[in-house]
Formats: C-alpha cells, sequence, structure tokens
C-alpha cells in the first residue's frame, strides 16, 4: 500500500548541495531544546502561482523532500510467536517481497538522490527490492548489487533464518548464510548512495528488532554503505539487554518504555538527515519508530516535529500507522 494521489516533477532545488552541506556540518544540534524539524505537505511547498513541472521555490539551504517508506511484510508481522529466537532480525516474507515489487513500478518514477536505510535485513530488503534501478549496476568484473527478480524469488525459500543461529547474543558468533549471499567482497558501482544509518531503525523491544552483525550485512548486501554503523555487534540491543536482560527473562517492551532514550534518538535521527548533502531522498525504517516520530505516545516526544499544514498533518497523523511498504511523501525544513 503506498499513496500515489500526487506525482510530481520537482525540478532543480534553489538552494546548492555544497550550501546545504556546509550547513549542516557547520551546526550540529543539540539533543534538548532543539527547534521542531518542520513538515509540510509537497503542495504547500510549491509556488502555486506555477505549475508542478518549476522547480520548488524559496527553500532554505536545508529544505529536503523526504520519502518515508516502511519495510515490507517481515516474518515477524504475521507470526503469533514473533518475539522468539526465530525472528531475530526478521526477514520479508513473500509476500513482503511481492510488495517491494509493486511499489518498486511508482518509486522509479520518484526522483531521488540518495536512500537512508535501517541496518535491519528487513528494511535493506525493502530499499534494495523498491529501488532496483538505483541500487547498483550489474558487470561482469564485478559483484552483482541488482540481483535478477527470478533469483531473488527462487532464493527466498533459502534465505538465511536466524532462528537456528540464535546463539549470537550469548557466543558473539553466528554464520548467517554468508555462503549463499557472498559478493567476494567485489568492488560495485552504485548509481546513488545507499547508506545505513542505526538513528533510523526500529525501536528496540524484542528480537525481531536486532540486527545481525555488520560483517554478515555488508556480504548480503555489498551496494549499502555501513559506515555510519560503528560497531560490528548490536549496540542498542545490548543496551537494553544490560537494564532489563535477555529475551528468555524479559519478554515486555524495552526502549518503547524509555521516551528519554526515543527522544535522544529522534533528534540523531533528523540530524541524519539534515548532514546529507543530498535534497531528494528515501528513507526506509520501521512502522514503530515512525510512529514515535509523528505521532508520539510521549509527552516528551511532542515538538520533534511540527506540521504546517492541514493536509501533513492528515497523512501523518490521521491515517495512524504506516502499513507495510507504504510510502508517504513530505517535504521537511530544519529550522534555521
Amino acid at each position: 500500500v503506498f499513496n500515489t494521489k500526487r506525482k510530481l516533477k520537482y525540478g532543480t532545488m534553489t538552494a546548492s548541495l555544497s550550501t546545504a552541506a556546509a550547513y549542516a556540518a557547520s551546526r550540529p544540534l543539540p539533543l534538548s531544546s532543539t527547534p521542531a524539524v518542520r513538515i509540510l505537505s509537497l503542495p504547500n511547498a510549491l509556488n502555486l502561482n506555477t505549475d508542478y513541472e518549476s522547480p520548488i521555490l524559496s527553500l532554505t539551504p536545508t529544505t529536503k523532500i523526504l520519502h518515508l517508506i516502511r519495510h515490507a511484510e517481515g516474518t515477524h508481522n504475521i507470526s503469533p510467536d514473533h518475539k522468539t529466537p526465530a525472528h531475530l532480525d526478521a526477514t520479508l516474507t513473500p509476500r513482503g517481497v511481492d510488495q517491494c515489487r509493486q511499489l518498486s513500478r511508482y518509486a522509479k518514477n520518484l526522483e531521488v538522490d540518495a536512500v537512508l536505510v535501517s541496518p535491519m535485513t528487513r528494511c535493506l530488503e525493502t530499499a534494495r527490492l523498491s529501488f532496483p534501478h538505483l541500487y547498483g549496476e550489474q558487470d561482469d568484473d564485478r559483484g552483482d548489487c541488482n540481483r535478477e527478480d527470478k533469483n531473488a524469488t527462487n532464493n527466498y525459500d533459502s534465505y538465511p533464518s536466524l532462528g537456528e543461529n540464535n546463539n549470537q547474543h550469548k557466543s558473539g558468533s553466528t554464520n548467517y548464510g554468508d555462503n549463499h549471499f557472498d559478493r567476494n567482497n567485489n568492488t560495485n558501482e552504485l548509481k546513488i548512495p545507499f547508506i545505513a544509518h542505526e538513528e533510523w531503525r526500529e525501536t528496540v523491544n524484542y528480537l525481531c528488532d536486532s540486527r545481525r552483525p555488520l560483517t554478515a550485512l555488508r556480504s548480503l548486501y555489498p551496494c549499502v554503505d555501513f559506515s555510519p554503523c560503528i560497531h560490528d555487534h548490536d549496540p542498542l540491543w545490548e543496551k537494553y539487554q544490560q537494564i532489563h536482560g535477555c529475551h528468555e527473562t524479559h519478554t515486555k517492551l524495552r526502549e518503547s518504555n524509555d521516551p528519554q532514550g526515543l527522544l535522544e534518538r529522534a533528534h540523531k535521527a533528523w540530524k541524519v538527515v539534515l548532514e546529507r548533502p543530498e535534497r531528494r531522498l528515501a528513507l526506509v525504517g520501521h512502522s514503530a519508530f515512525f510512529m514515535h516520530m509523528f505521532t508520539p505516545l510521549f509527552e516528551e516526544l511532542e515538538g520533534v516535529v511540527r506540521y504546517e499544514d492541514e493536509e501533513v498533518e492528515e497523512l501523518m497523523r490521521g491515517k495512524g500507522r504506516f502499513e507495510n511498504c507504504e510510502l508517504r511523501s513530505v517535504l521537511v525544513d530544519f529550522p534555521l
């Protein structure tokens, strides 16, 4: 399910990318007393005296078009025992793969300069399958960044399952099926950047929200830049495991009961977007973290974003939580 109410050609931005990058680098965001990020609907950000073929006018150097996408259906979304090790870093279901392919027919018409993605497997796979025309190039002398659709379908049943390898939180070492997806560390030519960021991952509550080691993810997704992710292991899961204990002794919420921690991560997540030099971004993330960001349950998170018109508030608040593989496009304006 995705929002196709409006198809716009955005044209050329008024401020240069170098100006935006320099501004972002010179202005770190504090984690408290931060002015709200302004959220606007795309038509209200346009000069309505011109047609939609015209550039977006009168924007600050830090104004960006943001295409927010929730990951496609994962195994944990349809399982009554989604908290179990079988769904650790949950992968997509066959239906989720089909959802991505449906979205890709629309996404190919979007003008996107970079794709930001949560380092969870379900988001990485959603990004790869939803933007196959941007993910990379296939070359006989290089690794295959654009795996053919038929291969993805045929291989999906053998996608590495984490259920049989759930000792990583005890031993720290796990084989995640590297042989199946090994790209032999070949150099891959990217069409646009795909960048993984921990700040936009799901709220860490259950094992399905715990990610694989980066060594495994780099092998699975050689066209994704994981350099912003510092630790090979999962630091967020370990943080809350130290507080609450292992998944067997604590089966309730973890990060979702930590509003201050969510607030800090929300500001860091927006800082990631601000500091990207690109002006047109796709962002593949998660329903619960989007909810805390755009329709917060906690008073602490009120004011992280501010809606500038009724249409965008209806889109982001009124529609409720994102469905699997749903796309919502907005314009974000960072306070000067």
